[in-house]
């Protein structure tokens, strides 16, 4: 049965995180260094995967070309196993899931990363958090991409 979404922050310090629909039970796992890797997870998780929401990446300024051409080549690394696996999937703006589940427009990115932790720990108490804001942020795509399927 298909009862798994997924959020993903795909960022270098990013992580991929499943949401199981009928538990809410949540599983994190920080952005796999090797591509292979990334493959394996999905692979493994394939046949439970309902929905996969992915943060929609865009160059920033003041960005480096380097660091902005890493980037665009892991995400579309990432959108390209999601595609070939068939898996039905959206790109979310980060302002989108923030502001749904944070309630709030304007804010820092010190004050995000903080509100996704805090966020993240309060919705998802024995999910494996730690202090990394790439595994609050995947866990609150996902769970951002679950209530909305809720509310269609």
């Amino acid at each position: 049965m298909k009862n798994l979404i997924v959020g993903i922050d795909p960022g270098k310090k990013g992580a991929i995180a499943f949401i199981d629909i009928r538990t809410r039970e949540a599983t994190v796992y920080d952005m796999p260094r090797d591509e292979n890797e990334i493959i394996d997870l999905f692979v493994n998780h394939k046949d439970g995967i309902f929905f996969v929401a992915v943060e929609k990446q865009q160059p920033f300024p003041k960005q480096g070309v380097s660091s902005t051409f890493s980037l665009a080549r892991h995400y579309g690394f990432i959108m390209g196993v999601i595609e070939t696996l068939g898996l039905s999937f959206e790109e979310i703006p980060p302002r989108k899931w923030q502001n749904n589940l944070f309630g709030c427009s304007k804010r820092t990115r010190n004050q995000s990363k903080v509100l996704s932790l805090s966020k993240a720990r309060s919705l998802f108490p024995s999910a494996k958090i730690g202090k990394r804001d790439g595994r609050s942020d995947a866990l609150l795509i996902a769970e951002y991409a679950r209530r909305m399927m809720v509310l269609e």
